[in-house]
């Protein structure tokens, strides 16, 4: 240690605050992890000011050493020491198992919460999954479920949870590892209050009665992510799904599942939907818009000009003008 380093250190336990506060001040200057030891005994100090730079010494240089300088942290009788450590396990690269057991085990929230992110990140073997899997914490609960040691059975059967959280963090990693949710069991979650989001890839995978209560929600997010999911998954109205979705009167997902397919069947569902009265308005106008750039096609001018004369929407006789003008100027 430097001469100077070593006259700092010294100071901290001089008698005279004023000299005490000058040698802690010249030690963050100096800013060497090394210097952190002597930082130590002043988590115990009289003086909350002397307390709280020796978190912010932790704070500055633990990361910069090795995982065993957030022991003195995490064993402290005090909270806030304690939940500093937590607070520091992300700043380090490496295992930091050693530090996280400890703080896991505290009565702090805080403390177990941090500690449980920083043991599955650790976890090599799956250890902590299967221990942090069995918690009655349910943020730890969750916590463990995005652990890539998890296993479908695991996951499966936290759909019987209490915590719909639970089971929307158990339905996300199911659907990434693409398993399978019977249709039964979609129908029984979502019955239970389970965000419907959590639903839609498993939904349209079955192409079941789910996915058509699914399409009559009327959420927006809920709308969008399932138009999505069949645009993913099927190109054609002869697709089994889509045919299904055409039988119960989907049409306001049908519509915009529509956009952008040109072939005859498509076409043909496109106008069954744009002629039908009882298709909110807004949604068939969206539809006759989206033809524009197909007005000089003789077939999509005569249902414009069919449209004009039978609707009952002044928004769609407005609109299917505008395509039969455009149309008719070029």
């Amino acid at each position: 240690m430097p001469k100077s380093a070593s006259t700092h250190v010294s100071q901290l336990s001089h008698k005279d605050i004023r000299i005490r506060r000058r040698a802690l001040r010249s030690l963050f200057e100096l800013d060497s992890p090394s210097n952190l030891e002597a930082f130590v005994p002043l988590l115990d100090d009289k003086d909350p000011w002397f307390r709280s730079k020796a978190l912010d010494a932790h704070r500055m240089w633990a990361p910069r050493l090795e995982i065993d300088s957030l022991i003195s942290l995490a064993t402290h009788k005090s909270i806030d020491a304690r939940r500093c450590a937590a607070n520091l396990l992300e700043k380090f690269i490496g295992d930091t198992s050693s530090v996280a057991e400890i703080l896991y085990q505290d009565e702090d929230n805080i403390c177990k919460i941090k500690a449980s992110k920083a043991l599955i990140k650790s976890d090599l073997e799956g250890k902590f999954t299967n221990q942090l899997i069995e918690s009655d914490n349910e943020r730890i609960k969750i916590i463990a479920l995005s652990s890539k040691h998890i296993s479908k059975q695991q996951l499966l059967s936290c759909l019987t949870e209490t915590s719909n959280f639970i089971k929307e963090s158990a339905l996300n990693q199911l659907s990434m590892k693409n398993e399978i949710i019977t249709e039964e069991k979609l129908a029984e979650l979502l019955s239970e209050g389970v965000n419907p989001l959590s639903i839609i890839k498993f939904s349209v995978d079955n192409g079941g009665d789910t996915m058509v209560k699914l399409a009559n929600v009327s959420d927006s997010k809920v709308q969008k992510n399932l138009v999505k999911a069949l645009r993913e998954k099927y190109k054609s109205t002869d697709d089994n799904s889509i045919k299904l979705l055409i039988k119960n009167e989907c049409f306001l997902i049908l519509g915009r599942w529509l956009q952008g397919k040109r072939d005859i069947e498509s076409d043909k569902l496109r106008w069954q939907i744009i002629e039908n009265e009882e298709v909110d308005e807004i949604e068939r106008s969206r539809l006759l818009e989206r033809l524009i750039g197909r007005c000089t096609e003789s077939e999509i001018i005569d249902k414009a000009d069919n449209l004009i004369k039978s609707t009952k929407s002044e928004l769609l006789k407005i609109t299917a003008q505008n395509l039969s003008t455009a149309g008719n100027s070029r």
